[in-house]
């Protein structure tokens, strides 16, 4: 009897458990079907199409940046290609190998990733191959910081970066950011995951650094219905380093590398890049909120980061590296950047 009573509360206990991993497989958030490229329909594929394989992310769709800039680089390429997401979620590092294992389907590839779009200044693995050109011509360098309601004004009185130094920032672990602000001798706590909106609103730390892409749903009115009803946005300053999103494939994948150099470039020449990057990032509230002209910029530099200007030609760039002060320089207003009519509806 005991041994019975022990087999039903053990099949009770896994079918309770199957409910629940039910129930989260249902929650967890997944894109179109039509936006994978499966394993199948790759091996399809007549010879003469490319299949261009993108890291899947869970909050990726057809409106995500790496997506809707590929199918616009891919697109003025003048290449036949199969454009979708990988079967499987997977993180940087794990994307990262299955990219470095070959070019296409292999058992160290079993999706055939062929693509990511990372930072240019975060450290990758040799074996991967980083294109030069910033895919959004430095965007990501732009850092606004995220506070708390309680101290909406607490950078009306920071003049220059020696003034950061008396506030702690925070960031996820292992975000280039870190990087950056630590060796500008800023304080930088890192978590993980999103715990950082969690600290902020709990006033554990300062300020966080976040980029236009993410500023409106973590820091914006968006910040509330994920349970952070105290974060909000710093009106007061600007900061920036040279960074930029840059496509990384496998380096014997040439075919790609040609397909991407060509396209981007064509889409930099026409005038389609610039209207993608504004159209996806430049929202209603980002107008509204960013108001570049009342800001003071604060712009900070490392060896990667001087490494990266010297590296990639002033053309290449939407933000006039060249043209804004060094991390040395008194400050100025972020309404320099005004001068760019690419940046005019931010000011």
């Amino acid at each position: 009897m005991p041994e019975l009573l022990s087999v039903g509360l053990s099949l009770l206990a896994l079918g309770f458990g199957g409910l629940l991993i039910r129930a989260k497989l249902q929650d967890r958030p997944s894109i179109k079907d039509d936006l994978v490229l499966t394993v199948d329909e790759q091996r399809a594929l007549p010879d003469d199409v490319m299949p261009v394989v993108l890291l899947q992310r869970p909050w990726n769709d057809e409106n995500s940046l790496p997506f809707l800039m590929l199918k616009l680089v891919l697109s003025r390429s003048g290449e036949k290609y199969a454009l979708g997401y990988g079967e499987t979620v997977m993180d940087t590092k794990d994307s990262i190998q299955h990219i470095a294992a070959s070019k296409g389907l292999s058992a160290g590839n079993p999706t055939g990733l062929s693509v990511g779009l990372f930072g240019a200044i975060d450290v990758f693995k040799p074996d991967v191959l980083r294109l030069p050109t910033p895919v959004d011509g430095g965007l990501l360098g732009l850092r606004f910081s995220c506070v708390n309601v309680r101290h909406g004004d607490r950078f009306k009185s920071v003049k220059s970066v020696p003034d950061l130094k008396s506030y702690l920032a925070v960031q996820a672990r292992g975000f280039s950011d870190v990087r950056v602000l630590v060796g500008s001798g800023l304080p930088t706590y890192e978590t993980a995951g999103r715990s950082y909106l969690n600290l902020l609103d709990q006033e554990r730390v300062d300020y966080l650094p976040r980029g236009l892409a993410n500023l409106e749903e973590e820091c914006g009115p968006r910040a509330g219905q994920l349970g952070y009803g105290n974060v909000t946005v710093d009106r007061h300053l600007l900061i920036a380093y040279p960074n930029a999103f840059v496509f990384v494939i496998n380096p014997d994948n040439q075919r790609l590398k040609l397909a991407l150099e060509r396209g981007l470039a064509r889409a930099m020449a026409d005038g389609s890049q610039r209207r993608l990057l504004q159209q996806r990032f430049f929202t209603p509230w980002l107008k509204q909120t960013l108001r570049l002209r009342d800001r003071r910029l604060l712009v900070l530099s490392t060896p990667e980061t001087e490494a990266l200007l010297r590296q990639t030609p002033p053309s290449a760039w939407l933000v006039p590296w060249d043209r804004l002060p060094r991390s040395d320089a008194p400050p100025v207003s972020a309404g320099v950047l005004c001068q760019e009519s690419f940046f005019a509806p931010l000011c």
